[in-house]
């Protein structure tokens, strides 16, 4: 759930950070897991939180406390009900690329959405119908029921993410491990190893597809959309982690050896780690 949500609704849906070489590839990515959070909710909310991280109007401000963060679908992430016509245009450029139906502005007048409800509504239910299905004939009931209640309580508690990944709004970066230090952001094993999520270096390069740019930072997310590429599912993708070496770490460092995660690294076996997994 947690790598599905890094590669769908956090690279792709919000950054654009790859494209895909057809709508089937995406829409069988959309659908990989169980559907919890709309595209609509996520996107657009999460583009205020790179605004303004950290700041009052953040849906995700650390600085406001845990239980801000976790109210953060009832605090901020509906849409405005009263945006102008060309607002709302605006704001549904967000997740066209992503092919759910747009409402038009009448609509969005009438449903308060950018994505129309019957859709939402129906995307989800076939979602639904089809993983349940799945997992019944696979263990039955009880399986199908223990795996969509774990899909429920990973869409409460991810909210939590957004406070931790924030260094619970307190100032707790790193040197050699945290190189942003425009907002509270930091890089966690936890959410790295599992999901993709090296949040501070996502940060710096919002836009890349791969987000884990030091030998340690295993970045499941970005494997996934490399192995798509190499299959001609995805036609391209950004990728930072050159412009990152280059901007923080090379630097004044091309022949010294660089302490990160605790051992010693030069330039030139920073460059190559990770090449030998998954070549540039």
């Amino acid at each position: 759930m947690g790598t599905h949500g890094t590669v769908w609704l956090h690279r792709y849906c919000t950054h654009r950070s790859f494209s895909f070489s057809h709508p089937i590839w995406r829409f069988i990515t959309q659908n990989l897991v169980i559907k919890t959070v709309p595209e609509e909710m996520y996107v657009v909310s999460h583009h205020v939180h790179h605004t303004k991280p950290d700041m009052p109007g953040d849906p995700y401000n650390s600085r406001a406390g845990l239980l801000y963060c976790m109210l953060a679908e009832v605090n901020h992430q509906r849409i405005a009900k009263d945006l102008s016509e060309s607002d709302y245009k605006k704001t549904s450029r967000f997740i066209a690329h992503t092919g759910v139906q747009i409402n038009s502005f009448k609509q969005y007048q009438k449903w308060g959405s950018v994505a129309s409800p019957l859709y939402t509504l129906g995307v989800s239910a076939l979602n639904w119908s089809f993983w349940y299905v799945v997992f019944f004939l696979l263990g039955g009931h009880a399986l199908a029921c223990a795996l969509f209640t774990a899909a429920l309580l990973w869409f409460i508690l991810v909210r939590a993410f957004n406070y931790t990944g924030h260094g619970g709004g307190h100032v707790k970066h790193r040197d050699g491990i945290d190189f942003d230090r425009r907002n509270l952001s930091i890089n966690q094993s936890r959410p790295g190893l599992l999901a993709g999520e090296w949040h501070n270096n996502h940060h710096l390069y919002p836009g890349s597809a791969r987000a884990g740019f030091l030998p340690s930072q295993i970045d499941l997310a970005w494997i996934y959309i490399y192995l798509l590429h190499k299959m001609k599912m995805v036609s391209s993708y950004k990728d930072s982690k050159k412009e990152f070496l280059k901007k923080y770490i090379e630097k004044g460092h091309s022949k010294d050896m660089i302490p990160l995660a605790g051992k010693e690294y030069t330039i030139q076996h920073l460059s190559k780690i990770g090449n030998n997994i998954i070549p540039d």
